[in-house]
């Protein structure tokens, strides 16, 4: 997915004839097919056990690289997204349930969390891999990899032993998309995901308003403080409670948005930088941790992929959000996230069983 990502925009604009828009859509529309897959194939992973559609995931990214490699339009190399996307996002959803599955309850922190870390790690190498490809080989070596690496993960999985599969028994009866135990974890993991659209968007346009060297690195440095604390805390959820840790990181979020906002020199501004990172770092890790802890067995992986998805709705609505506040400076945005990630506390807050 980090691959296509990096190199979308240019091909759809060189090889498409599309616009803007058009290049903006063929981005946007896998993590949205990623989004709209993720509660589904967690139910289908909760009726009929993961290890199925973790394999099926793989082979949609299969046939959407191949798609890629297929297209001849705009309309189907959008549909090559969606599937990509839609494989993604059914082979995240179930394979985090697979792992937690037999996870007793004081290490699920630790493991959401170094599995969280394998996603991310891949978004973040993938465009860099992707431009590699591109600057030896052509956008055809691009799509040919992305197919190669879905097929690399199915043979992964058919190797893995059956025994790692739950332990529950299967449960074919229809259940809600949005299982009550993902309700407020997910109103949370929306706001924070607004928190994050903000920087994906507004980070590098911030730094360039503000006329602060670095601005090329901004985001890199964002992800590397990201990785190290998600790697090093992810235990921390477990030592001290997922909700603790949550609330923290919720607020160490804000003063980080905050200080972007309003701050004007160049070390401040990596200061903040840093803590954003780490603030939303152990997010996911202690989210897993309460739908884990709140969803029964039956219905945990459905649970998941909502509050996944909440994710990805929120990521999708931040950049919207402050691009309508942004102004010259592009501080507004950054209160705005800093106010979501504030507004992220509240659903914590509420008395639940």
């Amino acid at each position: 997915m980090g691959m296509t990502i990096q190199v979308m925009p240019a091909f759809a604009q060189q090889h498409m004839g599309a616009g803007a828009v058009g290049a903006g859509l063929a981005v946007t529309v896998g993590s949205l097919a990623a989004m709209l897959a993720r509660p589904v194939s967690g139910r289908l992973a909760d009726q009929r056990g993961p290890r199925g559609i973790v394999l099926t995931g793989s082979i949609l990214g299969v046939a959407g690289g191949i798609g890629h490699l297929l297209a001849v339009d705009l309309p189907t190399l959008i549909a090559a997204r969606l599937l990509l996307g839609a494989g993604e996002g059914a082979l995240f959803t179930a394979a985090i349930a697979w792992v937690l599955a037999d996870v007793e309850p004081a290490r699920r922190g630790r493991v959401a969390g170094q599995f969280g870390a394998s996603m991310w790690l891949g978004l973040a190498g993938g465009p860099v891999l992707g431009a590699a490809v591109l600057w030896t080989s052509s956008f055809r070596g691009v799509w040919i990899i992305a197919s190669l690496l879905p097929a690399l993960a199915w043979l992964l999985v058919v190797r893995a032993p059956r025994a790692a599969g739950p332990s529950a028994p299967v449960d074919r009866a229809p259940r809600s998309l949005v299982p009550r135990a993902a309700w407020l974890p997910g109103a949370s993991n929306i706001a924070a995901g607004i928190s994050y659209g903000t920087i994906a968007a507004f980070l590098v346009p911030r730094f360039d308003s503000l006329q602060l060297p670095g601005q090329q690195v901004a985001l890199a440095v964002f992800g590397l403080s990201f990785i190290t604390c998600r790697l090093i805390g992810s235990a921390w959820v477990d030592r001290f409670g997922a909700r603790r840790v949550l609330v923290v990181s919720f607020v160490i979020e804000a003063i980080a948005l905050a200080g972007l906002a309003v701050n004007v020199s160049t070390a401040l501004a990596f200061q903040c930088v840093i803590l954003a990172g780490a603030g939303l770092s152990l997010l996911y890790p202690c989210l897993a941790t309460l739908v884990s802890e709140a969803a029964p067995a039956r219905e945990r992986a459905t649970a998941l992929g909502a509050v996944t998805s909440a994710w990805d709705l929120g990521v999708a609505v931040g950049g919207p959000l402050g691009g309508l506040v942004a102004g010259a400076t592009h501080a507004p945005p950054f209160v705005v996230g800093a106010m979501a990630a504030l507004c992220a506390t509240l659903p914590l807050m509420a008395r639940r069983h």
